[in-house]
């Protein structure tokens, strides 16, 4: 009995721990909707920005405080690892009509532990592509159909949401890299 219980403790302990990267696109005209996202206490929000103009990412109100302070230039990034359950509004200092809320809600369950090495889905994806994989994804890179790189981000946690409600209709090129392993998959954005 000792032993069963113990083992469900080992158990629910390593499905609290694997966390989830929210990569939101970060650009002059993201709709609040787009950059609005609901998220488990203790995972990481990675805004990337899509575009060369100046911004920040920087909470007005709630139960986190944050600020990216100015970066300039496509490509750049900014992460935030949220802990406290409860609803945060951020925007860009620069630009105030870019602005989204993080709502930060508690784990409540255990994951699947029996994953595949990678998984990806869905695909066709409408707005969210989930990938997840046993271990850690150290990155993720996102092509478009002539072969130019639109999103390069690392990750650190088993699971990545890639946001592409804003992405065109097409195909592209999706690479997730753990470790040693790499996994490409042709995505369909509807």
């Amino acid at each position: 009995m000792k032993r069963n219980l113990l083992f469900a403790l080992l158990l629910a302990s390593a499905g609290m721990n694997a966390q989830t990267t929210h990569v939101i696109s970060w650009f002059m005209g993201v709709s609040s909707t787009a950059a609005s996202k609901t998220i488990n206490a203790g995972d990481t929000v990675k805004w990337t920005w899509d575009d060369s103009a100046p911004h920040t990412v920087t909470s007005t109100s709630g139960v986190e405080t944050f600020n990216s302070g100015q970066l300039i230039g496509s490509n750049k990034e900014f992460s935030r690892v949220f802990t406290v359950v409860g609803a945060t509004n951020y925007h860009c200092s620069i630009h105030a009509m870019m602005q989204g809320t993080i709502t930060t809600e508690q784990v409540m369950g255990v994951e699947d532990l029996k994953k595949q090495e990678f998984e990806f889905f869905p695909n066709p994806v409408t707005d969210v592509l989930t990938i997840n994989s046993k271990s850690v994804i150290d990155r993720v890179e996102v092509y478009d159909q002539n072969g130019r790189l639109i999103v390069n981000t690392t990750a650190g946690n088993p699971s990545v949401k890639l946001y592409m409600d804003n992405y065109s209709a097409g195909t592209y090129y999706v690479k997730a890299f753990s470790g040693n392993a790499t996994k490409n998959v042709t995505v369909v954005k509807k």
